[in-house]
């Protein structure tokens, strides 16, 4: 019996006018298949998602070429067709979450696709507790996990995932992959983006490598597909040793109006010079805690006492910019045009410049918004998952950047689930039930 075909893609180009474009991809897939889509920071992965999602053009784009959905051409199905057929977790979750209340947001997924609605299943992702809880107060992970549950439990046919395990910690990311595992096993199909395609080894995938908006490799897994870059850091001795406390922190108790405390009576100091990790569970306050460090939040009961300016930079990074373009953001930080040009330099940037932040990947934008803060000459840095859709080269040049602070007498707070920095920090911290305990 042959596999039904339920994918297949033939796109001649695709990308934004005047802009980014992709060109020359063509793939198929069947029943029970997967494709991951991989390649550096910048080289299509989400524009051919969006390509290949039809929806392209609502970021004023152009698609020349032609995707098929079950032997019939995606431009023919309805979007309520489509909202059945397929569920679809972008990058940046947040933007795809409407209802006001968790269980209203799942409720009203299932609804649309004339599901009954059973607030108890989701104990199933970890969101039980969070029934009742604002989404605007959710964590990226916990807003992961909300479209988990409401695209899995709609019954879709095909999963179309962007980067989906950047934001959730190591518990949820192996229950996430099982969720898929299960998803494979019933006859589902899935295309997903992943700067790491290790993380997909064991469904033995297709493999489709991007680079430069064009199809380099279309294939089984290889460990040669994206060679990783050699990182040399040596770690500082002595690290306190005629270092100067930048950030001091005093008893520190908070908690969002009508609920417990989320973190109790943390005591921490970042020094010059230093880099700190903080990890912990996705909503175990991370994010929290970085607010109130840069002033943001006010906490219930303690104090913060900080020598220098400090900078908070969100994990999502549309937030932190005020102008339209990398090069207008860029120039306003800049002290020096000459550090303009080798910070552009570094982090790769120059092809960038012109294009709307908008057009941009989440990836291309938290470089730039680092590389903006670098160039505006901050002490205390607070970094909320900076390395969310960086491939190991981009993360070798954020690491290099780190350095330079560091080696500047710059104190660096890095809130992160990437295992990737962990060997990195001076010192590190792990948040758990409101506690900070640090090594």
């Amino acid at each position: 019996m042959a596999v039904e075909k339920v994918i297949e893609a033939n796109i001649v180009e695709a990308g934004y006018h005047k802009g980014f474009f992709i060109k020359n991809i063509s793939f198929e897939l069947s029943k029970g298949e997967i494709l991951v889509i991989t390649g550096r920071s910048g080289s299509g992965k989400t524009t051919l998602l969006k390509t290949l999602l039809n929806i392209l053009h609502l970021s004023n784009g152009y698609i020349k070429g032609v995707v098929l959905i079950k032997n019939k051409p995606i431009t023919q199905y309805s979007s309520e067709e489509l909202y059945n057929l397929i569920s679809y977790i972008p990058q940046d979750p947040w933007y795809a979450v409407i209802g006001h209340v968790v269980y209203v947001e799942y409720c009203h997924a299932l609804s649309v696709a004339n599901i009954k609605c059973d607030p108890k299943k989701l104990k199933i992702y970890g969101l039980d507790k969070l029934e009742n809880h604002i989404t605007y107060g959710l964590s990226a992970g916990e807003y992961q996990r909300l479209l988990w549950a409401s695209s899995i439990d709609k019954g879709s046919e095909i999963l179309f995932l962007d980067e989906p395990l950047i934001y959730i910690d190591s518990t949820s990311r192996s229950r996430f992959i099982g969720f898929v595992k299960k998803f494979i096993e019933t006859g589902g199909t899935a295309i997903i983006v992943d700067h790491m395609p290790d993380n997909w080894v064991g469904f033995d995938p297709k493999i489709l490598v991007l680079d430069k908006g064009v199809q380099k490799y279309l294939g089984p897994y290889r460990e040669d597909l994206l060679p990783k870059p050699i990182i040399k850091i040596m770690k500082q001795t002595n690290q306190y040793k005629g270092r100067k406390p930048l950030l001091v922190s005093k008893n520190i108790w908070f908690k969002y109006p009508g609920e417990n405390y989320v973190l109790r009576n943390i005591s921490f100091k970042a020094y010059s010079g230093e880099i700190t990790g903080i990890s912990g569970k996705n909503g175990a306050g991370k994010t929290t805690l970085l607010k109130i460090l840069a002033g943001i939040l006010k906490p219930n009961k303690g104090n913060i006492v900080r020598y220098g300016r400090i900078i908070y930079l969100p994990e999502n990074p549309l937030l932190y910019y005020s102008y339209p373009t990398p090069r207008e953001e860029l120039s306003a930080s800049a002290r020096d045009p000459r550090e303009f040009e080798r910070i552009t330099k570094r982090f790769s940037l120059e092809e960038l410049l012109d294009r709307p932040l908008s057009m941009l990947s989440s990836g291309e934008r938290r470089r730039i918004a680092l590389a903006s803060a670098f160039l505006a000459g901050y002490d205390i840095y607070l970094l909320d998952e900076p390395s969310g859709g960086l491939d190991n080269y981009s993360l070798k040049e954020l690491l290099d950047e780190i350095m330079f602070l560091s080696k500047n007498n710059k104190a660096v707070i890095i809130a992160s689930h990437d295992e990737r920095l962990y060997p990195y920090f001076d010192k590190t911290c792990i948040l758990r039930e409101g506690a900070l305990i640090c090594e």
